[in-house]
């Protein structure tokens, strides 16, 4: 195996701060009582309708539009209750760092 002279650079020297790769993640993932739910990590990839329901205290229309059709549907299964609709919002605001009871 060849020796890397000293002061070169290994691929692990180009890794980016992690703050920035931080910034750049697309997608969370969401635990909710053993269901997975995938939502865009960053607000400015939610569709307006998103954040306007957020705007107006819509957590519930914002919850089913941030989840989408086929996340949304699968929720439902459940069939939920409205403490459930509040933790699964808790649950995406501790993903998104906005701490716990985000919706309280």
């Amino acid at each position: 195996m060849p020796e890397i002279p000293k002061g070169a650079t290994v691929p692990a020297d180009h890794n980016k701060p992690s703050a920035y790769t931080e910034m750049e993640l697309v997608d969370i993932g969401v635990t909710w009582r053993g269901h997975l739910f995938v939502i865009a990590a960053d607000p400015d990839n939610w569709s307006v309708e998103t954040t306007l329901a957020f705007e107006e205290g819509k957590a519930a229309t914002g919850v089913r539009s941030i989840l989408g059709p086929k996340q949304w549907a699968e929720f439902m299964k459940s069939k939920p209750v409205n403490r459930d609709m509040g933790d699964l919002f808790n649950e995406i605001a501790k993903a998104l760092g906005l701490g716990d009871n985000a919706g309280n």
